[in-house]
């Protein structure tokens, strides 16, 4: 083994530059090396290479190989094993039945089903095509790729893993899966993904050629689905922030929320915008908008600022400083400057209760309602009024000391 080393230069696992099975390797190809003719068997070979302060950066063993002098000039081993370091020290660990190598200036090419297992993060990458640059500390993998680890498992076109950075980068048709089981069937899409191994968070949907790249996610309800340009998956505490161009579809009720940034507290299972959002509830003819809202998925239950609500069916409009909306049932209660319109009629209000379905109104803390047509405005401490049947009763320190019912035109 000692004359083989010494005669071919490991020509053997360095002269596979032809074999034509790298699609975008990242690095220099090898150069050709000296002409062998015939074919070469090798049994119990090991492969091992430093880079010039002496650090190992690969030792692998192989149970045997076989060098084929034809067109691709391919070196194919069997029973692969061994491990991939990153400034001395183990990064990974290589096992493969059989794969064709190849071994040039720091660089290893490794061409066949190869599992490589993270080390330092306790995940699994499997996939056909394997690239390690020795010298950087970065792995390179493609084609029916997969990467298993125990917050997530990511599949990709391409994967680039980043030893030194901590970083494992995604680019095309990437879906990332929780192994969380709370959210065992949260499923985030993008076309490319930087995922920080520290602080353990993943950046999805950096905007690349075509422009806009859309995140997908869906939860713990069927068809539960939000849309963004960019998100911020944050694992250690499952917070997704998504930005720019956001749209979030509940689907029970069927709700639409459209905004710039909404935080997505999986454990609390809140949505949480801190900015300017619009809401749409179609079946009931309803649209709204807020400064900023708070949805609680789990009660149904959604909580404005600065809001307002309007409802077709109704020809009604609700404004707010604070409104508390139970979607289902479609109440609505209101406080802080409070008002309600509708054709004719003005309601003003500290705080007031609105069931849509049965278009009733309760309002209580300085009233004031005004009409146009035929023309009068009353004040009082309460009211309560039908907007279907155009009727308001105001009471509580009215001119009269009697309620005062009004029948609206």
């Amino acid at each position: 083994m000692r004359l083989l080393r010494s005669t071919l230069p490991l020509c053997l696992l360095l002269a596979l530059a032809g074999c034509g099975w790298v699609d975008q390797w990242v690095g220099e190809e090898p150069s050709p090396e000296p002409e062998i003719t015939g074919e070469v068997q090798l049994q119990n070979l090991t492969l091992r290479q430093t880079n010039e302060k002496g650090q190992l950066l690969w030792l692998l063993q192989a149970a045997g190989a076989r060098y084929q002098d034809d067109d691709r000039q391919q070196l194919e081993i069997q029973n692969l094993t061994g491990e991939l370091k990153a400034e001395g020290k183990p990064a990974y660990k290589v096992a493969a039945k059989v794969v064709k190598v190849r071994q040039r200036q720091g660089q290893l090419w490794i061409e066949g089903r190869t599992t490589l297992t993270d080390l330092q993060h306790k995940g699994r990458i499997v996939a056909d095509q394997l690239v390690w640059q020795g010298d950087r500390g970065v792995l390179i993998a493609q084609k029916n790729l997969q990467a298993r680890y125990p917050q997530v498992t990511v599949t990709a076109k391409r994967l680039e893993a980043d030893s030194q950075r901590q970083e494992l980068r995604a680019l095309n048709a990437v879906q990332v899966t929780s192994a969380a089981k709370e959210v065992k069937d949260l499923r985030l899409n993008t076309e490319s993904l930087v995922w920080q191994q520290q602080p353990n968070r993943l950046l999805a949907g950096v905007v690349g050629e075509g422009g806009v790249t859309v995140v997908g996610v869906a939860g713990d309800r069927q068809g539960q689905r939000l849309q963004a340009q960019r998100a911020i998956w944050s694992i250690s505490d499952q917070v997704v922030t998504l930005e720019g161009g956001v749209q979030v579809q509940l689907p029970d009720p069927a709700l639409r929320v459209d905004g710039e940034m909404v935080r997505w507290l999986i454990p609390q299972q809140q949505l949480v915008s801190d900015r300017p959002l619009r809401v749409a509830y179609p079946t009931q003819g309803i649209q709204g908008q807020a400064n900023r809202g708070v949805f609680l998925i789990a009660e149904n239950r959604a909580i404005f600022d600065n809001a307002q609500i309007n409802s077709q069916p109704q020809q009604a409009q609700l404004r707010a400083q604070r409104l508390n909306w139970w979607i289902p049932q479609q109440r609505v209660e209101a406080s802080g400057q409070v008002e309600i319109q509708r054709p004719n009629a003005h309601l003003r209000t500290a705080q007031l209760i609105w069931r849509i379905p049965q278009q009733e109104v309760e309002a209580q803390g300085g009233v004031f309602y005004r009409q146009s047509h035929p023309r009068l405005q009353v004040q009082g401490q309460r009211a309560k009024g039908w907007l279907d049947r155009q009727e308001v009763i105001v009471s509580g320190n009215v001119q009269s000391e009697v309620p005062v019912q009004l029948r609206l035109p």
